[in-house]
């Protein structure tokens, strides 16, 4: 027929009702299959750490500009390099995860990476800064996913243990240092005694021999001050030698990566100068253009400025091979010593400084000579060198004391034990699954064969409308009506026949059914489809 005859809501659902059997063989063979694969998918099992970061690691410690503390930043990187993710790997052998599919390691590492997820909660408050971290991975195994988080956590414990180290040594420079300042007090006690009984009969002060105490005075506490900066930052540079050595290592024992991420030099030195130029404007504030700080910054300022220059000026094709040719481990390596040649500029500004006051010192007349005149005088400007040399002596022992008890509260030599990274959560085996969502998939799979079930019957159907099958048919397409209808008349041998086709019908269907399931069941399980759903 050329035309579709007109049909209501209830003569398709009758259409339906008829091949309600169709429907259900298709529906239930592929349910049943669903059903067979959603009960394959392995249990995932979470396992997560959650570390608490301190005002130390985000350098707004007391005693930050003394300690080397490494940055939040670079140790995430760290934990999450090629070289790291592959050592846990081979650890917990995670390369069996598809059995009987041989993959190459740059994929198992891409792989690791993505499954975990890592969270970084930024306070709300200025200067904003990381708060916490929340790391956790999902498994198969409650006990892999355990170690794999536990290994991804000892890079901060590892950089704990570092800064404890560090404070340790520290802190038994600063008690050398209160044990001689303690020692000058004592001696300097009685002398001061006495030279004040001394002063009471001269009170006498020349203005010039007091600015000349004060200019001394002045010069001696700088070149303490510089003497203690130069020791901390040889101490700093032959720690960051030890770094470097340890990274050189790992650059050369390192298997080659991808180019997957290889191409983020030049963001980095983007985000490298928008760092370094927060730091001049913070500088700008309370510093002159003079000051070493803030020329020491202007340096690194131009030379991130040329680097940028020279990476944009480079061809398309050279830029590529320069980019491609650099491992996460060779770009820490660059950033380690970058700061391996800010501490030695940052070193020979400070011996610069010293040397002029150390000339500075030398140059100023000596008030002892000069005031040999008078008995009187000699004891009151030797009562007022005491006591200003006590006073200095008294502000240097209470600044050490108050760096001591932050060291000490660093180290955990005062038993609180407290770290830059503090570990709230440590990473457990959970005995209970958090996925898949079994239930869910099934569903799904049940809408899906019902879907499919209603598209066979649509198909099988759809060229049976164009076709005369009742008096509606014939009224429609003739335009006669139907007078009567002519039963169907059987024979006792084709009602018997009749029921002898109908039962081997039943029996095809059954096998039909039993044919279907497995050929579902295959598809289901190339395209992977309830895999890929269970993992999300």
């Amino acid at each position: 027929m050329e035309s579709l005859r007109p049909r209501g809501m209830i003569e398709y659902l009758g259409i339906l009702l008829r091949k309600k059997w169709l429907i259900f063989l298709v529906t239930a063979s592929l349910s049943i299959a669903t059903f067979l694969i959603v009960r394959r998918i392995p249990n995932l099992y979470e396992s997560h750490a959650l570390i608490v970061i301190s005002n130390q690691a985000n350098g707004q410690g007391n005693d930050s500009h003394s300690l080397s503390s490494p940055s939040f930043t670079a140790l995430t990187q760290r934990m999450t390099s090629d070289g790291n993710l592959m050592a846990i790997i081979r650890r917990n052998d995670l390369g069996r995860q598809t059995a009987g599919r041989p993959r190459s390691p740059n994929i198992g590492v891409e792989q690791l990476r993505k499954a975990i997820k890592i969270d970084v909660k930024m306070r709300n408050y200025y200067p904003e800064a990381p708060e916490s971290l929340a790391i956790s991975y999902r498994y198969t195994d409650p006990a892999v996913a355990q170690r794999v988080v536990a290994d991804l956590v000892s890079t901060f414990e590892e950089a704990n243990i570092a800064m404890r180290r560090q404070a340790s040594t520290e802190l038994e420079r600063l008690r050398g240092k209160i044990t001689e300042v303690e020692t000058q007090l004592q001696e300097l006690s009685p002398q001061r005694d006495l030279a004040s009984h001394r002063s009471e009969t001269a009170r006498g002060l020349d203005n010039a021999s007091s600015t000349v105490r004060a200019q001394r005075l002045a010069a001696t506490n700088s070149i303490d001050s510089l003497s203690d900066k130069e020791f901390m930052l040889e101490r700093q540079i032959d720690e960051q030698k030890r770094q470097i050595s340890e990274q050189e290592k790992l650059v050369k024992t390192a298997a080659p990566t991808s180019g997957l991420a290889s191409n983020s030099a030049y963001g980095i030195l983007l985000a490298r100068r928008a760092e370094v130029e927060g730091q001049i404007k913070d500088l700008s504030t309370y510093a002159t253009e003079k000051n070493p700080k803030m020329a020491q910054a202007r340096a690194q300022a131009a030379a991130i400025n040329r680097e940028i220059a020279r990476l944009e000026g480079v061809g398309g094709t050279n830029l590529g091979d320069a980019i491609s040719s650099a491992s996460p481990e060779a770009r820490e390596l660059r950033v380690m010593q970058r700061e391996m040649q800010r501490l030695e500029t940052e070193l020979e500004v400070t011996r610069r400084d010293l040397s002029r006051k150390t000339q500075s010192l030398n140059t100023l007349p000596n008030v002892g000579a000069a005031e040999t005149a008078s008995s009187g005088e000699l004891s009151s400007g030797q009562s007022n060198d005491m006591k200003s040399e006590h006073d200095r002596l008294t502000g240097r022992y209470t600044w050490l004391i108050g760096k001591q008890d932050s060291l000490q509260m660093l180290s955990g030599d005062d038993g609180q034990k407290i770290a830059m990274f503090q570990l709230i959560d440590a990473p457990l085996a959970q005995p209970t699954p958090v996925g898949p969502n079994r239930h869910t998939l099934m569903l799904m799979g049940v809408g899906i064969a019902l879907l499919l079930g209603l598209l066979v019957t649509a198909a099988r159907e759809i060229p049976r409308l164009f076709l005369i099958q009742n008096d509606r048919d014939i009224e429609y397409y003739l335009g006669a009506p139907v007078l009567a209808f002519i039963p169907e008349t059987l024979t006792p041998y084709e009602r018997s026949r009749r029921r002898r086709l109908r039962a081997l019908r039943w029996l095809g269907c059954g096998l039909l059914l039993v044919a279907m399931i497995p050929f579902f069941f295959t598809v289901l399980d190339r395209t992977q489809i309830f895999q890929i759903l269970a993992a999300r």
